[in-house]
């Protein structure tokens, strides 16, 4: 179905160019680069499979985790043979504790909790509950890049901490496996070669000049990336397939996991962009457009906003809206080329109204807009208009 759609009219993702800066006007905002011990895999489903892995988790054990999930949090567990057992959210997408407490079993040695949509969890019963039980909690932050909740910043509460720095940098991909107390330097993830290394570059500088973000650098680099194919020609007559693909499906929308790629690093380009990235401009840039969003999307007919405010020092990944009528909205607002989609689209077979009402439901009515640091105020305004437009009709 998604092969109908136009490509998105602005980039549903950040990208490289210039965006608004808010630099020495507000407080620093922490985030997931700030916990101690860290290792960089290609994505976040990656680094949940090296944790895993770190772990020592063994096939005839299972993980507990959030019926509301994407398949890629999944696929890890899956990997490594062992058993996804679901536990129920509440509404407001924190953790069912009585649920988890339902479900504990002496098979269940990790229990993995996820910040959605970058709205940090209050984490203080669940840790109680893992230390109590012997139970290693994962905090899921691959929503959550920045932020602070209660006093517990983000990443610091879990016995390991997942990230995924290419949904909130401009990056082609990136993820980061952390931990506060846990030293993480024999997690050995091995630099990728030179074809993908120049895949991430390109795919990088290309999106930026598909969405005129690079001025008259990117018309010339446009003229440049046009000897890309016979690049790729060239490398792939000098190096024989060997059957391993070009770069995780992770990097291009998909949601498996690639297993050759475990164990891969993120490329220098990547390393790069992230470590020269200015990281408190974007937290606030992103805070602002959500606000944007909020104050014209949460009066409209027909929906309705997940979150009622934005607490001081969270960062939204994205802004989430739960619309009544999804089916024929969400059709309409791709063919006008808005960057939509929804989490939890496609949810595990386990999952039924029995084992959480919440998340089928959040599955089918929840859309998600982009609110990344590099919208321009113009392509939000327009953004708004339509969804505005589309969700205002008389169903």
């Amino acid at each position: 179905m998604s092969s109908v759609y136009p490509r998105p009219a602005i980039p549903i993702t950040s990208v490289l160019g210039a965006h608004k800066s808010f630099k020495g006007v507000y407080p620093p905002i922490a985030s997931v680069l700030d916990v101690k011990y860290q290792c960089m895999p290609l994505s976040g489903r990656y680094a949940l499979a090296l944790a895993l892995e770190h772990i020592g988790l063994r096939p005839d054990d299972a993980v507990l985790l959030p019926a509301y999930h994407c398949e890629a949090m999944i696929a890890p567990v899956k990997c490594l043979c062992a058993t996804p057992v679901f536990y129920a959210i509440n509404p407001d997408t924190s953790i069912k504790l009585d649920d988890v407490k339902h479900k504990i079993t002496p098979q269940i040695k990790v229990i993995v909790v996820t910040h959605y949509f970058g709205f940090i969890q209050d984490l203080t019963a669940i840790r109680a509950l893992c230390d109590q039980h012997g139970i290693k909690l994962i905090e899921d932050c691959a929503h959550a890049f920045f932020g602070r909740y209660k006093n517990q910043r983000v990443g610091k509460v879990g016995d390991y901490a997942i990230a995924s720095t290419m949904k909130f940098l401009p990056v082609y991909e990136g993820g980061l496996l952390c931990s506060e107390t846990i030293n993480l330097t024999d997690v050995k993830v091995t630099v990728p070669g030179i074809s993908f290394q120049l895949k991430s570059l390109i795919n990088s500088i290309e999106k930026s000049i598909a969405y005129k973000r690079l001025g008259i650098v990117g018309k010339c680099l446009k003229v440049l990336l046009g000897l890309k194919n016979t690049v790729w020609m060239t490398l792939k007559k000098l190096r024989p397939s060997s059957g391993v693909s070009q770069g995780p499906s992770s990097s291009d929308g998909g949601y498996g996991l690639d297993e050759a790629w475990v164990h891969k690093g993120i490329s220098l380009f990547s390393r790069l962009i992230i470590s020269q990235y200015a990281l408190n401009d974007s937290a606030y840039r992103r805070r602002e457009i959500y606000q944007k969003l909020h104050a014209a999307l949460a009066p409209l007919p027909n929906s309705r906003a997940l979150f009622e405010s934005l607490p001081d020092q969270i960062v939204p990944w994205v802004y989430p809206l739960y619309v009544d009528y999804p089916q024929q909205s969400f059709i309409e607002l791709k063919m006008q080329g808005i960057p939509i989609w929804r989490f939890g689209e496609f949810l595990d077979a386990q999952i039924n109204v029995q084992v959480c009402s919440v998340s089928i439901d959040y599955s089918r009515h929840i859309f998600q807009f982009p609110c990344h640091q590099s919208l321009t105020d113009q392509e939000v305004d327009w953004m708004i208009a339509c969804i505005a437009h589309t969700l205002s009709k008389e169903v």
